[in-house]
């Protein structure tokens, strides 16, 4: 590997870029640098120095990056990484303090006879003031880590589309299916984790897979497409596993629910 390899190996590095991105740029850059090693020997230049002068002249690594991270993206991935993040321990402040706002004592199979436990100042601050649907904070989460696969403007309305679904289906909780007896169902939080396969959880399937094919023809991005998949299955195992506590903790015992 000689000086030039190295250093192009060092531009590339964190770009946040996909196989094909990297060979693109690389071989760009590498086309440019040797051109410019040629030229350096022209008026006499040795070998080694010639290709020093044209690497130094280049530019850094790190401004190379960052006008390769500004050129494919726009906004850096590490931006939407930190949003990620910021999403998950959202997620986190919500779920515990979703979960010991009110709590009681169960001492007794009768509900009048549990006693409360006083709120801390945090949780109740927490409780009035901060948004604490997780379900939403999860969504918001998977979007933004999406946000990482895009490329150009239509990926970002796509993902943000995907928005859409989630917030319709989640504004009633549920919704009714007049055509198919006795159904009641989530659209895109419906996997086969928390229910049997029957002809509404199909029904679901069939509408993420085509909602998550409209997402592809539009923005020719596949990874993107599967953002509306990503949700469901988020907001299903955050049900799913929310349900499981709860119904632990719903046991009458003597302890802290």
């Amino acid at each position: 590997m000689n000086s030039i390899d190295g250093y192009l190996r060092e531009v590339v590095k964190g770009t946040y870029l996909r196989k094909r991105e990297r060979e693109t740029w690389v071989k760009e850059m590498q086309s440019h640098l040797e051109d410019s090693v040629q030229n350096y020997q022209v008026i006499g230049l040795p070998n080694e120095q010639a290709y020093q002068k044209a690497i130094t002249s280049f530019g850094t690594p790190r401004e190379l990056r960052q006008q390769i991270v500004r050129e494919t993206f726009m906004i850096s991935p590490r931006w939407f990484i930190m949003a990620t993040i910021l999403c998950i321990f959202s997620l986190g402040v919500a779920l515990f303090t979703n979960m010991r706002f009110d709590d009681v004592v169960v001492s007794t199979g009768n509900p009048d006879g549990w006693k409360m436990i006083p709120n801390h100042v945090v949780v109740t601050w927490l409780h009035h003031y901060f948004p604490l649907n997780p379900a939403r904070w999860a969504t918001l989460g998977i979007m933004c880590f999406m946000m990482i696969f895009t490329r150009k403007q239509t990926d970002r309305l796509a993902v943000l589309v995907s928005w859409i679904p989630c917030c319709v289906s989640l504004l009633p909780s549920s919704i009714s299916l007049p055509f198919i007896k006795e159904s009641q169902r989530v659209i895109f939080s419906a996997f086969l984790i928390t229910q049997p396969v029957n002809i509404a959880s199909i029904y679901e399937f069939v509408m993420l897979i085509m909602f998550g094919t409209l997402l592809y023809l539009w923005a020719h991005n596949l990874v993107v497409s599967l953002t509306p998949w990503l949700i469901s299955m988020t907001l299903t195992t955050y049900v799913f596993v929310w349900r499981t506590v709860q119904s632990t903790g719903s046991v009458p015992s003597s302890g802290v629910n």
